[in-house]
């Protein structure tokens, strides 16, 4: 996939950026799921949604293998996995705190709730990526 200027900017900014916390504020339609899905990974990735088609949707534009938790379905160890908040922040004892190096909240504006907040809580990852066209 060939991404517009703007979202390769993007990336880099982020990627120059040391270890920490980081909101992305981009309009409606320009590509914020391309855009966080073609961050290097260097280390296993957690994406979270809060509903199903914001997790289902950032599958296809990765290049390895995705796990989902959500409802019934777990993930195996795969370098990615998308979430629903909802599902797992029931889950998070099959999960070390250390265990993903990114973690990327897509519509981050929802990230003040206390599924949230208990999911942040838990794990401690080098660079936390938040991703919303309404941070207000």
């Amino acid at each position: 996939m060939q991404l517009r200027d703007y979202q390769q900017e993007c990336i880099s900014i982020i990627e120059s950026k040391p270890p920490g916390s980081y909101l992305v504020q981009m309009p409606t339609g320009c590509g914020k799921t391309a855009t966080f899905t073609n961050i290097p990974r260097h280390g296993r990735v957690l994406v979270l949604a809060h509903r199903e088609e914001l997790v289902r949707q950032p599958a296809r534009y990765y290049d390895c293998p995705v796990g989902f938790e959500i409802a019934a379905e777990r993930s195996h160890g795969e370098e990615v996995v998308i979430a629903s908040v909802q599902s797992l922040v029931n889950r998070l004892d099959r999960f070390a705190p250390d265990e993903f190096d990114k973690i990327i909240t897509d519509e981050a504006h929802h990230a003040a709730a206390s599924t949230y907040r208990k999911i942040y809580d838990h794990f401690t990852p080098d660079k936390h990526i938040g991703f919303t066209a309404t941070p207000n």
